[in-house]
């Protein structure tokens, strides 16, 4: 047999072109950028349609009604997050603090661990960029029955003993059945000269693709800082969630229990006035006896909106967790961690760290590499190329010419090879919206970093402001208590009834709940500002 190279193939490291992946990343990017709002929740939602529907179309088909199976298993996962979440459901809870409460959450809620794992997945897309730099190997087989080809003898006999066979179209004559047509045996009716049988394997080595190659490596990184900033959004975002509801659960059953206390308070004073109207003793009348228990009734309603407040927020909390069985400890509401650093602190804070930031600066540098991807397209690639191949038709008599051989053959080659598309004209376009891309982006940036440090500021401003009205608060329910504590005396020396006690106990209440108000919305701000800075919200 003799030596014959497959022709080399024109596609040379058309495989290799990953540019389309990358620009559909960074156009969903940059859709993410142009929204100013952060919600944990919706990024979740976000992730898990794009991530998730390759697995949905795998395992399911359109129309197809879930099985039973699946609906016992979305049950349970269903069933997990309901319960007793009454305001009487602590008892038999555990009890945890807010660091313990977050380092529960973070290995479990579904959305951390979609956004890790969207993580490790640009972290994987990155990596597959490495071998676009090592060489690639394309194998293909091929199996058939021979042809019958029988070729004119020379005369002359080869070193292996057997008759030289002359080349050529006049000289090698493929048979057919009519020629050997009898009825003697079934080989007339299927007729088998032997296997014909071609193997080939070509190895491409890429050796310059003006920049394409680092352009792609370089995008898979800015791909996975993007999700890393990401997945940090969502963790803030969580950390933050889970400081509403620790704190919204500690003031709302702080409030009920001081709704409870004068509950009771106003309960017993309309049980004594009861007994004075109907002993003739004191001053009270009937219209007093009816206001105290008008208030009473409203304290009543204040306490079913506590509860049913408790129940959804302790409710909000496991899931926050995912655990049904937590609580919060039992520690006295109080300030949990003052911001006291001014306002720079926390712009250069979030010009760091903050996740929108570091977003917005990562997909800036992807547009700048995807305009420096598009500038090479314009460029040829060039590669080593090593073939081997090999056929055998068992059929066909090997003619004493190589290149008329085409069924039998081993060769081996190796060259270069160049791969240049000239389809110019879609390409200039392209390269053009990717630097208008680019001058996009640089618009947009302006914006969103000036509507970052307004969003700081207000949050800034927020804090300061919840100080004030805290500082209020306590010195109103001094004051309040002072007026409470002088009728509770009067009373005692005979200078005052328990009708007195009204006005005095309501404001006592109110201005007692209003401080509780003002401490959870104090610790809910300056959890808001260390967010919108970039800031751990529950630092270690």
């Amino acid at each position: 047999m003799r030596n014959c190279l497959p022709p080399v193939p024109s596609d040379l490291l058309d495989r290799r072109a990953t540019e389309s992946v990358v620009r559909h990343r960074l156009r969903s990017l940059s859709l993410y950028l142009r929204s100013r709002h952060r919600c944990a929740l919706s990024l979740a939602a976000l992730l898990a349609l794009l991530w998730g529907s390759a697995s949905a179309l795998a395992q399911s088909q359109p129309g197809k009604p879930p099985s039973e199976e699946e609906l016992q298993a979305s049950l349970e996962m269903a069933r997990s997050t309901v319960g007793d979440h009454s305001a009487s459901s602590k008892s038999g809870a555990r009890k945890f603090d807010l660091q313990a409460l977050w380092s529960m959450a973070q290995g479990r809620f579904p959305g951390i661990i979609a956004a890790r794992q969207t993580v490790d997945s640009a972290r994987h897309a990155r990596n597959e960029q490495i071998f676009l730099r090592l060489p690639s190997a394309d194998f293909s087989g091929f199996l058939s029955w021979s042809p019958n080809v029988k070729c004119k003898d020379t005369g002359e006999i080869g070193a292996d003993g057997k008759p030289l066979a002359l080349g050529g179209p006049d000289h090698c004559v493929e048979t057919n059945i009519a020629q050997t047509l009898n009825t003697s045996t079934i080989q007339n009716y299927l007729p088998f000269y032997g296997a014909l049988v071609q193997l080939n394997l070509r190895i491409t080595q890429p050796l310059y693709t003006f920049g394409k190659l680092t352009a792609a490596w370089d995008l898979g990184q800015t791909g996975l800082d993007i999700a890393s900033a990401q997945s940090d959004g969502v963790r803030l975002d969580h950390q933050l969630n889970l400081l509403r509801a620790y704190f919204g659960l500690k003031s709302a059953r702080a409030a009920l229990d001081t709704v409870k206390e004068g509950h009771e308070q106003v309960t017993k004073w309309v049980k004594q006035m009861d007994i004075d109207l109907e002993a003739g003793k004191g001053s009270a009348s009937e219209i007093d006896l009816m206001r105290l228990k008008v208030a009473e009734s409203q304290i009543e309603l204040i306490l079913i909106d506590l509860e049913r407040t408790i129940g959804s927020t302790l409710a909000a909390l496991r899931y926050l967790v995912q655990d049904n069985t937590v609580d919060v400890d039992e520690d006295d509401l109080a300030l949990w961690n003052e911001e006291n650093h001014p306002l720079d602190y926390y712009l250069e804070a979030a010009l760091r760290s903050r996740p929108e930031l570091r977003v917005l600066r990562a997909t800036g540098q992807g547009a700048q590499l995807y305009k420096k991807l598009r500038i090479a397209e314009l460029l040829p690639n060039f590669g080593l190329i090593v073939n081997f191949g090999y056929g055998y038709a068992g059929g066909v008599q090997d003619p004493n010419h190589g290149f008329m051989s085409r069924l039998n053959y081993l060769g081996a080659g190796v060259g270069l090879g160049m791969n240049w598309s000239l389809d110019v004209g879609p390409r200039i376009a392209r390269l053009q919206r990717a630097i208008s891309d680019v001058n996009v982006f640089e618009s947009r940036k302006r914006e969103l970093l000036g509507g970052g440090a307004l969003e700081i500021e207000r949050a800034y401003n927020d804090v300061r402001e919840a100080k004030r009205r805290l500082k209020t608060a306590e010195v109103a329910e001094r004051r309040a208590r002072g007026w409470l504590q002088g009728i509770k005396q009067s009373i005692d020396v005979g200078t005052a009834e328990g009708r007195d006690m009204n006005d005095a106990l309501r404001t006592y209440f109110e201005q007692h709940i209003a401080v509780l108000r003002a401490i959870n919305d104090t610790n809910v701000a300056c959890g808001a500002l260390r967010r919108v800075s970039g800031l751990e919200v529950i630092p270690k």
